[in-house]
């Protein structure tokens, strides 16, 4: 069946809110590009690129009520400006998925690079990634504060659950860095594909268990980071409890400001108090497990 792609115009100024609305709005994929047609992506250190105009472009799932979400993004978000609509057939934009996502460093230990990068640094950790659109590149705000948190904080010989791992990005990532073994929960079936091809790419699939949520054993692990939309962290809260031992810390992204106090007080009784990160209107949240539950 044919997926849905909307294409937008906005400013620099309406970015971060429209690309939010999209994503709250169940968008899988969004690239960006500028008014010179060419995909925008990370500029070099100390380079600064400045666009008048920015195309977006989201991707939706074939099940998903397209006119209902252009109706809302006209209202909800305010865009005046014109929604273009076109149906991408699932060959050609998993195919399209393979453009090469930009080099970047995260923190101190980790380096992100495309799948035939043969570039070499020894004082990194090198993650590669075969998927430069969707589900998670390290590029957006959301998917970057959990790539920096995990490269600060991780525990060599962790477990972790990445839930909602769409490429598998930071589960491969703190396999990188030496956690012992990780778990990848996703419910599409791009998803845990792109996931498994990306592990492979990394040499990390002997410890990585990939499937969808009604098939994750039972566990209890070190670590849980969770980046998607804060509607469906609030109905996780007994999941995460269920799997995360007694002090292990629980990593909470894809989330607004607006969101923060309901998301917090959904997980008040079974966590401690969480500490908060912010990059670009985004925010990450984290807390320990309690180990003596009220």
């Amino acid at each position: 069946m044919p997926w849905h792609e909307l294409q937008i115009n906005v400013t620099p100024n309406e970015l971060t809110r429209i690309e939010a609305f999209l994503r709250l709005t169940g968008a899988e994929a969004i690239s960006l590009a500028g008014n010179d047609g060419h995909e925008i992506i990370e500029p070099a250190p100390g380079e600064t690129v400045v666009w008048h105009s920015i195309r977006l472009t989201a991707l939706f799932p074939p099940s998903t009520s397209i006119n209902l979400i252009k109706d809302y993004l006209c209202t909800a978000a305010k865009i005046e400006g014109l929604i273009t609509e076109h149906e991408v057939q699932e060959k050609d934009w998993l195919d399209g998925l393979k453009r090469r996502p930009s080099i970047q460093y995260i923190g101190k230990q980790l380096m992100l690079a495309p799948a035939d990068s043969k570039l070499e640094y020894k004082n990194r950790t090198c993650v590669k990634l075969n998927l430069g659109l969707a589900f998670g590149t390290g590029e957006h705000p959301t998917t970057s504060l959990c790539l920096e948190w995990i490269d600060a904080n991780l525990k060599p010989g962790s477990q972790v659950l990445d839930y909602g791992c769409g490429s598998g990005i930071l589960a491969i990532s703190t396999l990188r860095l030496k956690a012992s073994q990780a778990w990848a929960v996703d419910i599409e079936p791009q998803a845990l594909l792109a996931t498994k091809d990306n592990a492979e790419l990394n040499g990390v699939e002997d410890r990585l268990w990939i499937g969808v949520p009604e098939n994750l054993p039972n566990l209890q692990v070190d670590l849980i980071v969770s980046n998607i939309i804060a509607g469906t962290l609030e109905n996780l809260t007994e999941v995460f409890k269920q799997c995360l031992r007694p002090g292990g810390h629980l990593i909470l992204s894809g989330i607004l400001e607006s969101q923060v106090t309901k998301i917090t007080r959904c997980y008040a009784k079974e966590f401690k108090a969480f500490t908060k990160q912010q990059k670009e209107g985004w925010v990450l949240l984290c807390a320990q497990r309690r180990k003596n539950l009220p």
